[in-house]
């Protein structure tokens, strides 16, 4: 059985540019701000920022195994690794891979065609599909993130408009019997602000999806290597895009309540069924403001809207420090 995650909020980093060197180097400025804050897991453990490969990698505070690889090619490599690629890595995007058993600070063979990264690359779940730097940090859009023990999910956002990117890496899926599994997954073009919309964020293909393409979705070795997985439903009606209100269905503001939909994917197994589902990152309420969190007593929080708008919105995901 999966531990419950605690997701703690890095609100927004301070912007210099918008270039890949720049979100790198705001992504490190703000990840290094909370390495005394013991809500937060995750530190950096290297970083190339001058010359292609661009890179960042995090490692857990503890010292512990497992480490998250961002990744960017400015001019085509000799070689994309097969440890985490399938097909040529696309230049200018940026990509992110999860290694479990990752055991090293600095990565290795990121320009060759084979050879082991992160010390030890067991069990090494592939990229998540690109993210064009020129969208995901054009002008006024700025990098945040929330940590956990277990996996860090990135977001890009301009304060003043809805649309975002979103990523993440990590043990980021749970099955049927609540068991974790490394994974990496990112929106791709899609934005967050569909989430808990009509429009399917992660739709779902029959298509082989390559790691280092476009394409939205989960990438997995649940059950094998290699595996790809989408969202398997998207709200009837606007359900999960609503303001909150005396008729929408998340909360019941008389009585304080509200409540959470999880995120179920669909594989390209026949008859596998719905065995996964998004951990602890779910479907809920409409916001009037950005990163709002949803309290208990004391208070604690026990979820927090994934929305850097300034004026907040419907359809976002939710981040729950508790399980759905």
């Amino acid at each position: 059985m999966s531990a419950t995650l605690t997701w703690a909020s890095s609100g927004a980093a301070t912007k210099t540019g918008t270039t890949i060197n720049t979100l790198l180097d705001d992504l490190d400025t703000l990840i290094t701000s909370k390495a005394g804050d013991a809500t937060f897991f995750w530190q950096k453990a290297s970083k190339s920022s001058a010359a292609t490969p661009f890179y960042l990698t995090l490692k857990p505070k503890d010292g512990s195994a497992g480490r998250i690889l961002l990744l960017c090619y400015t001019s085509a490599p000799a070689g994309s690794n097969s440890a985490i690629f399938d097909t040529a890595a696309t230049t200018n995007v940026l990509y992110g891979a999860y290694f479990p058993a990752g055991n090293v600070d600095t990565p290795s063979n990121l320009t060759a065609a084979s050879g082991t990264i992160m010390g030890d690359d067991t069990g090494a779940v592939k990229v998540w599909a690109q993210l064009s730097i020129a969208s995901i940090y054009g002008a006024s859009i700025r990098a945040y993130y929330f940590d956990s023990a277990e996996a860090v999910v990135f977001a890009f956002q301009n304060p003043a408009v809805a649309a975002g990117f979103l990523a993440g890496a990590g043990a980021l899926v749970v099955d049927a019997s609540d068991n974790a599994y490394s994974a990496v997954f990112s929106l791709g073009t899609g934005s967050i602000a569909n989430f808990g919309n009509q429009t399917a964020v992660m739709a779902h293909s029959v298509s082989t999806i390559n790691a280092s393409t476009a394409t939205p979705c989960v990438r997995t070795n649940y059950g094998a290597s290699n595996r790809v997985y989408f969202q398997a439903w998207v709200p009837s009606s606007t359900w999960g895009a609503v303001a909150v209100s005396s008729t929408d269905i998340l909360t019941d503001t008389a009585n304080s309540k509200a409540w959470f939909v999880p995120m179920q994917m669909l594989g390209q197994v026949k008859g596998e069924g719905f065995v996964l589902k998004l951990r602890q990152i779910a479907i809920g309420p409409g916001t009037t403001s950005a990163l709002v969190p949803y309290n208990t007593t004391g208070p604690v929080v026990a979820a927090r809207q994934v929305n850097l708008l300034t004026t907040g919105g419907n359809g976002y995901p939710w981040m729950t420090n508790f399980k759905v």
